[in-house]
């Protein structure tokens, strides 16, 4: 299925630009330390990569839905593949894999949408949920900062503020999306996000629908912090 291209314009370079002729800093890592890092750069591979399957899921089964949001979902699209680009050439450079190696392994998971059906049909519902996802990572994206920095790597220090820019640009996208389709309901935005937040952490596993992947030992944001800092500031900002 050929994705779309009337994408808007770009507001910051994307992966090739930032991660030209990247080579992985030579450090000195432990063994469990660098095993750490393998597996945080791959999962961050696929934490965007799965954006594609969950907008050709809407796209497919959803098209009245997909047709009313595809103006915001284009422009997010085209930014969760570059990310998943950025961070393939990362991963590769770091585990010594090749890239296109790296890629077939995000491409061969099975993704299972059952668990977001519901919000799928709702539009309000799932432009709720892709914000709630978006500032979530903004917020991962942001912690990394320092630890990215401390690679001693101006090429990764721009890709990681790069990425957050991105993340948190969309989820305004969609917020200011839902505010001008469904004036009527934002009321709703408290429950709905109460909803999607029980979704997230009574779910057994991610199951490759690109939202609600929070629910991880490692995840470097408690459940805590998103109920009690980031739920209250999504439901702000749709008052503001």
């Amino acid at each position: 299925m050929p994705l779309r291209t009337d994408f808007f314009s770009r507001t910051t370079p994307d992966a090739s630009t930032v991660l030209a002729g990247f080579n992985f800093p030579d450090i000195d890592l432990s063994d469990s330390i660098r095993q750490e890092w393998k597996e945080v750069f791959f999962d961050s591979i696929i934490t965007e990569y799965d954006a594609r399957r969950l907008y050709w899921y809407l796209e497919g089964k959803y098209p009245d839905v997909f047709s009313s949001l595809v103006d915001v979902l284009n422009p997010w699209l085209r930014d969760e593949i570059d990310h998943a680009h950025g961070f393939a050439i990362i991963y590769s450079s770091y585990a010594k894999i090749p890239f296109d190696e790296v890629l077939l392994s995000a491409e061969l998971r099975k993704p299972d949408f059952s668990i977001i059906e519901s919000i799928a049909a709702d539009p309000l519902m799932l432009l709720v949920t892709l914000a709630y996802d978006e500032i979530i990572t903004t917020h991962v994206y942001h912690r990394s900062i320092e630890i990215y920095d401390a690679f001693d790597s101006q090429q990764l220090s721009e890709w990681i503020r790069k990425a957050k820019k991105d993340e948190v640009t969309h989820f305004f996208s969609f917020v200011q999306k839902a505010r001008e389709m469904f004036p009527e309901r934002l009321h709703e935005i408290p429950r709905i996000l109460d909803d999607i937040f029980k979704v997230d952490f009574e779910k057994e596993s991610y199951t490759g629908t690109f939202v609600l992947d929070h629910n991880a030992p490692d995840f470097p944001i408690t459940k805590e912090e998103i109920k009690t800092m980031i739920i209250p500031a999504i439901i702000k900002k749709f008052r503001d």
